[in-house]
């Protein structure tokens, strides 16, 4: 195992807003494989990545569910976060989201375009 990322490192979720949990997870995912991390270190710092909201619901389901793997937690956050309102709110904003040349940099709003669907469909191809 290579020496683990600072925690300054690790990206942080607060469950408010426009988040992105697939991101959050995502780049858990790659830390974890790129640093051969395993599951006891990630979930001791789960409590330390995420903020406000976020970490409120954590602390109510780790008391009531004790000590679970980087899996479980994984499929706690989709299955709390991915909900019908949550999918409808990222489909309205990518529906009601158009470029105006006077005011959009091309690249940026593409790319919030992209981001947005890679959240709305996790499984999409990424080859363009």
């Amino acid at each position: 195992m290579k020496e683990a990322p600072q925690l300054k490192e690790w990206p942080t979720f607060t469950g408010e807003g426009e988040y992105d949990h697939i991101s959050f997870i995502k780049t858990i995912e790659m830390l974890q494989e790129d640093y051969a991390l395993p599951d006891e270190l990630i979930t001791a710092i789960l409590q330390s990545l995420f903020e406000k909201s976020a970490k409120r619901c954590y602390y109510g389901i780790r008391q009531t569910n004790g000590k679970k793997t980087w899996s479980w937690w994984k499929q706690e956050v989709i299955t709390k976060l991915a909900n019908d309102s949550w999918r409808y709110k990222i489909e309205n904003e990518f529906e009601n989201s158009f470029f105006y040349p006077e005011k959009d940099r091309p690249l940026t709003w593409f790319l919030k375009k992209v981001e947005r669907l890679n959240e709305l469909y996790p499984e999409m191809s990424q080859k363009w």
